[in-house]
């Protein structure tokens, strides 16, 4: 299996020399460039088509949240938001605004490890503290969606991959779960974005708690970081 190809845009040298020596350890992961600042790391993601982006929430010449608005959110990387002192304002636009977790930057290295396999595998690495304000922030439940079926032109199969993103699985376990390959579920995932006008898993999930699409889930179960990390 090839390495997990991962981009980091810090402005302290200091900390990406540090990083860079902590994965050259690991075989499953390879350091593919460095970014020092947010115009570097938008051409970077570019140039290097990296996995994982470990991005920085205080840049040099912008925020990460500033990179995260001007990449977009229909990429093919996953990043991850790293930070000293990250505010739980931050932590939610993080998320809205299509980053895969939040690590800070005082976590032990592997929770970094873990967060980065969470992520690959098509999780969301978040506190609960977070999903639960998520949640609290989506309007309520709407009443004409009795039959969502019919209400959003989901299929049968494509409401059962709802309810397993629901419930925190990733595409290699909803390909177990249901028997299909993960590039089924992968291509079911982008139907369901589309019909549900969503761009990311923590939106979908989300939707469905507030659409009541989500059978016996009173709060969006993806992964949840212990308040330790």
């Amino acid at each position: 299996m090839s390495p997990t190809r991962i981009l980091m845009a810090d402005d302290h040298a200091i900390f990406r020399q540090g990083l860079r020596k902590l994965f050259d350890e690991h075989q499953e992961f390879s350091i593919v460039g460095e970014a020092s600042n947010g115009t570097e790391a938008m051409a970077a993601v570019n140039d290097l088509t990296p996995d994982v982006l470990l991005l920085d929430l205080q840049l040099g010449d912008m925020t990460g949240l500033d990179v995260l608005r001007r990449i977009g959110t229909g990429v093919k990387f996953k990043t991850i938001i790293l930070g000293a002192d990250i505010q739980r304002a931050d932590e939610l636009n993080a998320i809205l605004l299509g980053a895969s977790g939040i690590v800070r930057k005082y976590a032990a290295s592997e929770t970094l490890f873990k967060s980065i396999r969470a992520v690959i595998a098509g999780e969301i690495w978040i506190k609960r503290e977070v999903i639960d304000d998520l949640i609290q922030m989506m309007p309520g439940r709407d009443a004409s969606a009795k039959n969502p079926l019919v209400h959003f032109g989901l299929t049968a199969r494509e409401m059962e991959i709802v309810q397993a993103v629901v419930h925190g699985l990733g595409n290699k376990e909803i390909s177990e779960k249901l028997g299909i390959s993960p590039f089924t579920v992968k291509h079911y995932m982008t139907r369901i974005f589309d019909k549900l006008l969503v761009s990311n898993r923590v939106e979908l999930a989300l939707f469905a708690v507030r659409q009541g699409l989500a059978k016996n889930a009173r709060q969006v179960q993806l992964h949840v970081v212990p308040k330790a990390q």
